[in-house]
């Protein structure tokens, strides 16, 4: 058979795209697990458009919920020309019985275990409607993903696309916002150390991004492999947590390992919150004192937070720039809260009557719309002050400001170009999204 494996990527003139891109693992991964004997080609329209025309048998599509309309009528689309199209990922994880509406196959939780026999199925014309994997893939002894079938994009601006590397998967936190562990479980699994190692020895590229929801939670693996790492010379970018910070000879090891730089959740700064976000709810360290520890060992920050918590007040958005700017965080990422479905965030505002509208996500509204009812605050004060908060943080005073408290090493000119560069299309992303508008804002009640 000829496979095309599909990632989509919104195509809308509207759509506000993130400046942050990365070469895939998944994909990659499921065609190096494919059965012998067919022919596969990956798509990743972040990169390059899909051609529809091309002659192919089967077609798999990963599904993100935000990009999931997207995702349908590609779907739609191949089964209209009577190609046979399999559905997998989060969104198809949580909502399986949607998904089957646009595909000829639904895969339910972490693909690796039923992909060679769905595979196999379809060869033979016998695929079924719903392929469950009945167990958490065993990590160790997977294969070296066909990174050889990806697009050969290196640069973004002036940036480097970092090849994505995976080192383990799920996370015990179980935030109510975030469905990780329902789809990937709440056991943190970690890949064999050497098998790693083995996978970025044959990786042709310096830049990597480790793709894990929870980098370095196993403290001693994660040790290993840097100690492993510092001789390969390698730059990495990765997305962890707070408690990172705590350990120092931790930091240290990442820094020698070659760690530029770390997407962090802070999520809140107001401590009510903080305490209801399992991931920081027992935080040995504050705030201040981990920038303080990223930055020591040279690490570039892009801190991410939220909006929308239940115990949050209107305060939040004066606190959060006050900490944005006192710790001269490299890069911010402002959201509103989204209740994504397949969480308990989700189910929760659904049972109190707070959702506006339950299937918000087949609705093409862009990113950061309200859709539920806040508690802590009224629907006009939090989005105003999202609002408030964006055009201060990235304001062209509060970006220099910002970039003075740059590590000295990052003051090269590929370091002040790639701050500018990410700061300036960041700026633009989130300017642009403040011109959209808010459809259920008008004549809500207060709290």
């Amino acid at each position: 058979m000829k496979i095309k494996l599909i990632a989509p990527h919104e195509q809308r003139e509207d759509a506000i795209s993130s400046p942050f891109k990365l070469q895939r693992v998944n994909l990659p991964l499921l065609a190096a697990l494919t059965p012998p004997g067919h022919t596969i080609t990956i798509v990743e329209e972040a990169f390059a458009p899909d051609d529809i025309h091309q002659e192919v048998d089967l077609v798999g599509i990963t599904v993100l919920t935000e990009l999931a309309p997207r995702a349908y009528r590609i779907a739609d689309a191949y089964r209209q020309k009577a190609v046979k199209v399999v559905l997998g990922g989060i969104h198809p994880t949580v909502l399986p019985d949607e998904a089957l509406e646009h595909a000829d196959a639904v895969v339910v939780g972490e693909a690796e275990g039923v992909w060679p026999r769905l595979v196999s199925d379809a060869a033979s014309g016998q695929m079924q409607r719903i392929y469950r994997a009945g167990k958490l893939t065993d990590l160790q002894g997977l294969p070296k993903p066909r990174r050889d079938l990806l697009p050969g994009t290196q640069y973004q601006g002036f940036t480097r696309i970092p090849i994505g590397v995976e080192t383990s998967r799920g996370c015990p936190y179980d935030c109510e916002f975030c469905c990780i562990g329902q789809t990937l479980g709440q056991q943190y699994r970690v890949r064999p150390v050497q098998e790693v190692i083995a996978e970025i020895e044959s990786i042709d590229s310096p830049h990597l991004f480790f793709a894990d929801d929870s980098l370095g939670l196993n403290r001693n693996v994660a040790k290993k492999l840097f100690t492993e790492m510092i001789p390969l010379r390698r730059r990495w970018l990765a997305q962890g947590t707070v408690s990172l910070a705590q350990d120092l000879e931790l930091l240290e090891l990442m820094r020698r390992s070659g760690c530029l730089g770390l997407l962090i959740g802070f999520e809140s700064v107001q401590k009510a919150t903080q305490n209801e976000v399992m991931k920081i709810m027992n935080l040995r360290i504050d705030f201040y004192e981990a920038m303080r520890r990223f930055h020591g060992e040279g690490f570039g920050i892009l801190g991410s937070f939220v909006f929308g918590f239940d115990y949050e007040n209107k305060d939040v958005f004066e606190q959060t720039l006050e900490f944005i700017m006192r710790c001269r965080m490299d890069v911010v990422q402002l959201r509103v809260l989204t209740p994504y479905p397949g969480t308990r965030l989700y189910k929760r505002l659904s049972g109190e009557g707070r959702l506006f509208v339950r299937d918000w996500w087949l609705r093409g509204y862009p990113p950061d719309t309200l859709l539920f009812q806040p508690k802590g605050m009224t629907a006009d004060e939090l989005i105003s002050g999202y609002a408030r908060l964006n055009r201060q943080a990235y304001s062209l005073g509060a970006m220099m400001k910002r970039f003075l408290g740059m590590s000295p090493w990052k003051r090269t000119l590929l370091g002040c170009q790639a701050y500018a560069g990410v700061n300036l299309s960041t700026r633009n992303r989130y300017f642009k999204g403040l011109r959209n508008p808010q459809p259920f804002l008008q004549g809500l009640p207060t709290p």
